[in-house]
């Protein structure tokens, strides 16, 4: 699985805002610490904000700061609000679909990587140590790169 490019950059503005919890922080800004248009930058804010994650205010001392705490919000509604589907491929043309089992494993697989991001909350990318993770084994070996 990969998310799209729109649920990264949601993901590392919900990161960014939740470091500084009561400063706001206007799109420009946003916009140079990620290299990234303003217009791109302001429509996944808007969808952050109708989602409940950041909370906008207008005016000339406005910008956008963390909506909740990030403890409450879990990494797996942030890709569902982006609207990032989990189906892997789409079997409705293929000619083996009748005969074929590898739609049922792909959603087994698409159902473990969205269990995943459900378990994990914002809070859980800002501070601490990295997870260590162990490389996949293959009949008793690593995999090599």
């Amino acid at each position: 699985m990969k998310l799209n490019l729109k649920t990264d950059y949601a993901l590392r503005v919900l990161i960014f805002l939740s470091n500084k919890p009561e400063e706001m922080f206007d799109i420009e800004t946003l916009s140079r610490t990620y290299d990234l248009p303003a217009s791109s930058l302001m429509k996944i804010v808007s969808e952050l904000v109708a989602a409940g994650f950041v909370h906008s205010t207008r005016g000339r001392s406005g910008g956008i700061r963390i909506g909740k705490d990030p403890a409450e919000i879990r990494v797996g509604d942030v890709v569902r609000a982006m609207g990032e589907g989990m189906q892997m491929v789409d079997c409705s043309t293929c000619l083996l679909v009748s005969n074929c089992k590898l739609a049922g494993v792909l959603c087994e697989a698409a159902q473990a990587f969205e269990a995943v991001l459900m378990k994990y909350r914002l809070s859980d990318l800002l501070a601490g140590p990295a997870p260590v993770l162990v490389p996949f084994q293959t009949e008793g070996r690593p995999v090599q790169a």
